[in-house]
């Protein structure tokens, strides 16, 4: 929530920005859409220096103003709405946006996994995961499972030839008993309900790491830094060396 806030706050900023600048001097409307942007993305910067977000916080104001000004189809809007969808249905049911792992942590995650494992990565995106693992670490089993319908079918094509189990399914309905580690790149909103699930079902010694997210309350058992420009952290539990965490009323 202090992240969201933040987050409208920015734009607000920006915009009081634009107001001002227009009640003093007659900008065109162009000229106004890059302060905007502008603004929004040294703010950004300042806040959350990430380039993404930088990127993402300059754009928000120059499409709002395109959405009103731009006599846009009707049409268009459904397909925006059908590929929001089908891009981002983790992030309307779990608060789980879209993250591809990057390949620092990859080859950091590819050292983690014991030989032989079985391998399953929640909410598997396009399947980068399992693709660099399948090369990789030929020695392990691999299964991955993707909710949002556009990612799941690029995954598909990439993974259509590999020994890979892959799955259009919700991650939280899958048994985690058959696995010896699980990997996940998702939000702080969802790893509460994933520590409780894998205490639940994850079998002795194996192994839950997730991608730059911890849980709260309960420290990770090893952090291994993987040396990209988000200063980004493979975390490693073994779920059932930890007493278990009442459910959340």
């Amino acid at each position: 929530m202090i992240a969201v806030f933040r987050a409208v706050l920015l734009q607000c900023v920006a915009l009081g920005v634009v107001l001002v600048v227009w009640s003093l001097a007659p900008v065109p409307k162009a000229g106004l859409t890059g302060i905007a942007s502008l603004t929004a993305g040294a703010l950004a910067v300042m806040c959350f220096r990430r380039w993404g977000g930088v990127l993402l916080h300059m754009s928000i104001l120059p499409l709002c103003a395109l959405a009103l000004g731009g006599n846009i189809p009707s049409w268009c809007w459904l397909i925006a709405a059908v590929l929001t969808w089908s891009v981002g249905a983790g992030a309307f049911k779990y608060r789980v946006p879209l993250f591809l792992s990057n390949r620092q942590a990859l080859r950091q995650l590819e050292s983690l996994i014991p030989q032989g494992a079985r391998v399953i990565d929640l909410g598997a995106g396009t399947g980068t995961v399992l693709a660099w693992l399948a090369r990789r670490r030929p020695d392990v089993m691999l299964a991955g499972v993707e909710m949002a319908w556009l990612p799941w079918c690029i995954g598909w094509l990439r993974l259509r030839r590999r020994r890979v189990a892959w799955s259009r399914t919700d991650a939280f309905t899958v048994d985690l008993s058959a696995y010896d580690v699980v990997y996940a790149y998702l939000s702080p909103a969802a790893m509460p309900a994933l520590w409780r699930k894998a205490q639940a079902e994850m079998a002795e010694g194996a192994v839950l790491i997730s991608n730059s997210f911890g849980i709260e309350g309960v420290a990770p058992e090893k952090q291994y830094p993987v040396g990209d420009w988000k200063q980004s952290e493979l975390l490693v539990w073994h779920p059932n060396s930890h007493p278990p965490q009442p459910a959340r009323p």
